[in-house]
Formats: structure tokens, C-alpha cells, sequence
């Protein structure tokens, strides 16, 4: 009887718009343990997108941002500001930074200067496409967080937790076509055909999780299961990308066509290659689902 008034509940919340209840609640017992369990919060990633309300203190807490001792978050977190005014300070010191210097350029600058890896020549470097990668991470993470200082922790730990997965672009790009052939396989069979595979632009697309080509409110709920361990998810949305634009894609016949299917996708089309995205991700089990072996030779 309990479980039928639940799914009746469940139910009910879906029809009038308020799904995530439930979810919400069971998130909220989550972060009152003392101290925190970890696994558990990346469990729910995997699961359910995290509440807008909730989301900037369980990134932090999954990035290392915050320890999983409740009791210390605040002296933790009033020295990470402490430590982002110090690197402030240091950049308008050294002039490399004004009053019309944006707020992206800043933090990436701020977190060369704590890496110890900023070059003399500093407005060359952020010209790499490594560096504006991360730029195009943190003007995402700028639009999601309102202070200068929440983006720029949270951006620090977002570059961290991609450099485990970075070196594994080849294998994406392998995995990418298993799952378009699979999916897809008259528009896999086209963009093998023209040689197009290769003039995606797949180094920015996983490089920089999709930020900048997907808007960030619908973006959220890809890097909510990407900081819970699933490092897949970016390769299905690559897969539900190519899908969704395939009428475009099968009447392209040089790989130049074919990247400018991708020029202005917009807030509701990137909702809809999210939600399609994260089924398929769903469809192929997940975050235990298909991956890319020595075997798998395409």
C-alpha cells in the first residue's frame, strides 16, 4: 500500500510540474549526514539532475572543493575567498588585469597564476586552444553562479576532475562511432563516406564539456552526471547532436557543410538533444554501460 501511494504521488507531482520533488527531498537527507557521504551524492547525480538550489554546494563538495566534514565548510570556504582576493590582487599588481577586463579572462588568469603555469607573455597564452577551452567553461560557470569566486573555485575543480578523462579523447572519438553506427547507421555510413567524422569539432566538443555550444541551462544536467562519474555522458550528447541535425548532415557533402549544421543551436533544441542524450546514455546502462576496449577496432 505504501508503494502504491508513492507511485501515485510520483504521478501526481509529474502531471502538474513538480517531478523533482521527491528527488529533492531525498537530496536534502543527503547533505544533513555528518559528514557527508560522497558516493552517495554522485549515486544521485548519476540518477536525477541536481536542484538548481542545491547544485553550487554538491559540485563543490564532489570537486574537492569542500570537504566532506560539514562542520568546516565555512572556515574552508571563507579562506578559498580569501585566497581568490589574494590572486586578484596579485593580477592587478602586475597589470595584467583592469576595470574592462572581463570577468572569464580574469579567472582564467587568476588560475594560471596558482598553477604557477602563467607565461610572460600571458595574452599570447590565453590565445591556445587549451586555455580558451577553459575560458569557455568558466563564461558557462559564470551564467550559472553569480559570484566571480563560486565560478572560479568550481571552474578550478572542473579543470582538475577533466584531466582524468582528457587523454581519452580517442577513445570518445571511437566510442562516438560505435554509437552512431549503432544508432544511426545511414547517417554513420554518410559522414564515413564524405570523411567528415574528422571535421567535427570533437577536440572542443569533449575538451570543454559542450560549454559554449550548449545553453547552460540544459547543459546542467549532463555535467550533474558528469561529476558523478560518468564520463560517457559527453560522447552520448555528442551522439544525440549528430542525430538530432542528421536532415542537415545527410544533404552535406564536405566536412565544412557538415560543421556548419552546428553554427546556433539553440536553448530549446539543446534541451531537447540533452533529454535524448541522457536516454541513451540510460538505454546502454548508464555509467556501467558500453565502453571502448583494445578489441573495439573502428
Amino acid at each position: 500500500m505504501a508503494g502504491d501511494e508513492r507511485n501515485f504521488r510520483s504521478y501526481y507531482y509529474e502531471k502538474v510540474g513538480f517531478r523533482g520533488v521527491e528527488e529533492k527531498k531525498s537530496l536534502e537527507i543527503l547533505l544533513k549526514d555528518k559528514p557527508l557521504d560522497v558516493m552517495k551524492l554522485k549515486q544521485f547525480c548519476l540518477r536525477f539532475p541536481v536542484p538548481t538550489t542545491h547544485r553550487n554546494r554538491v559540485w563543490k563538495v564532489l570537486l574537492g572543493i569542500l570537504p566532506p566534514y560539514t562542520d568546516t565548510h565555512q572556515w574552508i570556504w571563507d579562506q578559498r575567498q580569501v585566497t581568490y582576493c589574494d590572486l586578484s590582487h596579485a593580477l592587478e599588481v602586475m597589470g595584467h588585469i583592469s576595470a574592462g577586463t572581463s570577468s572569464s579572462e580574469k579567472l582564467l588568469l587568476a588560475w594560471l597564476v596558482q598553477t604557477r603555469s602563467l607565461y610572460f607573455d600571458y595574452k599570447s597564452q590565453l590565445l591556445k586552444s587549451d586555455n580558451l577551452m577553459r575560458k569557455a567553461i568558466i563564461d558557462s560557470l559564470l551564467n550559472l553562479f553569480d559570484r566571480e569566486v563560486d565560478a572560479y573555485w568550481i571552474a578550478q575543480g572542473f579543470f582538475h576532475h577533466s584531466t582524468k578523462f582528457t587523454e581519452g579523447h580517442s577513445k570518445f572519438r571511437d566510442l562516438l562511432k560505435v554509437k552512431l553506427e549503432l544508432e544511426d547507421l545511414s547517417l554513420y555510413t554518410h559522414l564515413m563516406e564524405i570523411e567528415a567524422i574528422e571535421s567535427l569539432p570533437l577536440d572542443n566538443w569533449f575538451g570543454q564539456c559542450f560549454a559554449g555550444y550548449i545553453a547552460e541551462t540544459s547543459l546542467v544536467r549532463i555535467w550533474d552526471k558528469l561529476l558523478g562519474g560518468s564520463c560517457q555522458i559527453i560522447v552520448f550528447l555528442a551522439v544525440a547532436l549528430l542525430i538530432h541535425f542528421r536532415h542537415s548532415l545527410m544533404k552535406s557533402q564536405t566536412g565544412e557543410e557538415v560543421s556548419q549544421c552546428f553554427g546556433n543551436i539553440t536553448k530549446e533544441t539543446a534541451e531537447i538533444v540533452v533529454s535524448q542524450a541522457i536516454d541513451l546514455w540510460q538505454e546502454y546502462g548508464g555509467p556501467t554501460g558500453l565502453v571502448i576496449s583494445e578489441s573495439i577496432k573502428k
